[in-house]
């Protein structure tokens, strides 16, 4: 091994994130690793991490990320339990190599072995041929008739619509996701875009829920809520997982701002976060909330059309000023004198100061509830909503929202729009399958 294969199997593992059903929990930790440095590119990746289960809908997407990593490159997956078994990922993955979540010693090793040649590269997963089947066809090889026929190099070519002003501009079509990294897991959008703004968007069909022959869907993010339906829950466990989600989502929202240094620390923070950490977080809010780029960033973004009482109930109805919350009714939350928050701002940065003042409570709650437990009942407030037997999950509702929410916004703004709404696309799914709430 020379000297450039032994400096670079020392560096920072570069990784590309694919998460599958049941791995947003395991998938958003992924970033603390040491070691290891998650890329918003695959180009940029050496490995290409699979965490929890690929449905069929998703087996394509990932092959087509996995063809656009440069070699050296190699495949990790990490299923969400230890049943787990190469051929069960799905499609023909040579190479694949078998883990388990948080092992990152793993994954620096496979990283040394590829960049010193010890471990063959992967090889392409789809069919080499032209991505322009059109080529050749038509009076001018354009692949069809007139000037403009055919789709120049697999991409679709502007049609033409009106704007705002009453002109006709080119509309461009995109489609993005189910990867995406600024993105949920699994979130498709069909968006028409003029220049950068966003004229029309289209929630496309959710490729986490799943088809025949699929597994079940694998544990949500939110499992502990759902599981306070049924069984007592210690009201001190469920709010520390309750301040873990705000946070762990705070880490991705400042690293979709370019503050990634703020967002591993922020990230670091989450996962270790107890009890007696609530001054941190107090004092990450303050930061924040001096903070002018982000304030440029978020202010006045994604004002959702319609009064308070159309949006769905949770943090996000609470930023904008309504006070419904399911802890308000249950007996244990009573005894410790809960109150919800109120926020006053229904924009990005009052969303995101609503989860920041939440994530505060909820530390101060668990500090308060000492041994507290909430018996079953008939609601569960979660973070992203309450959790009822016989409805569907908050997701559901929030995912509905984007169409009107990002129609007229320049594309930045509606990827902040997306991010702060705290969407979960399996969680969706897992609603539009059972249509319960647990």
């Amino acid at each position: 091994m020379g000297l450039i294969g032994r400096l670079a199997s020392g560096a920072d593992v570069p990784v590309y994130v694919v998460v599958g059903s049941g791995g947003r929990a395991p998938g958003a930790e992924v970033s603390v690793l040491p070691g290891v440095r998650v890329v918003d590119s695959p180009r940029s990746a050496s490995i290409l991490l699979v965490v929890g289960k690929l449905t069929r809908a998703l087996i394509r997407p990932a092959s087509t990320v996995h063809d656009q990593m440069a070699f050296p490159r190699a495949t990790v997956w990490w299923p969400v339990d230890s049943s787990g078994e190469v051929g069960d990922l799905g499609g023909p993955w040579p190479g694949l190599v078998l883990g388990r979540p948080g092992d990152a010693e793993g994954l620096r090793r496979i990283f040394a072995e590829l960049v010193t040649g010890a471990r063959p590269s992967d090889p392409p997963l789809l069919p080499d041929v032209d991505p322009a089947p059109w080529r050749g066809l038509g009076p001018y090889g354009q692949g069809g008739t007139g000037m403009t026929g055919g789709v120049p190099f697999g991409r679709p070519l502007p049609g033409r619509a009106p704007d705002p002003d009453g002109l006709e501009l080119d509309e461009l079509p995109l489609h993005v996701g189910p990867f995406f990294p600024l993105f949920p897991p699994g979130l498709v959008l069909d968006v028409a875009l003029q220049g950068d703004v966003v004229r029309s968007a289209t929630v496309g069909d959710n490729p986490l829920l799943g088809s025949a022959g699929d597994s079940p869907p694998g544990p949500l993010d939110t499992a502990p809520f759902l599981d306070a339906l049924a069984t007592p829950a210690k009201v001190a466990d469920l709010e520390l997982a309750r301040a873990r989600h705000h946070v762990r989502w705070l880490a991705g929202a400042l690293r979709l701002h370019g503050l990634g240094a703020l967002a591993l620390r922020t990230a670091r923070l989450a996962a270790a976060l107890g009890p007696g950490d609530r001054s941190e977080v107090e004092t990450l809010a303050r930061r924040l909330a001096r903070s002018r780029s982000l304030t440029s960033a978020t202010a006045g973004i994604g004002v959702l059309p319609g009064s308070t009482e159309d949006l769905p109930p949770g943090p996000v109805a609470r930023a904008a000023g309504a006070d419904g919350d399911a802890r308000s009714d249950d007996p244990a939350y009573q005894a410790i004198g809960f109150e919800p928050v109120v926020g006053h701002g229904g924009d990005a940065r009052g969303r995101m100061r609503q989860r920041l003042a939440e994530a505060v409570q909820a530390l101060e709650l668990a500090e308060r509830a000492g041994d507290a437990v909430r018996s079953p009942g008939p609601a569960v407030e979660g973070p992203r909503g309450p959790l009822r037997p016989g409805t569907g999950l908050p997701s559901s509702a929030l995912l509905a929202l984007l169409p009107g929410a990002l129609a007229a916004q320049e594309w930045g703004d509606a990827v902040t729009t997306v991010v702060s709404l705290d969407l979960d696309v399996e969680e969706a799914a897992v609603g539009e399958l059972a249509g319960v709430g647990g």
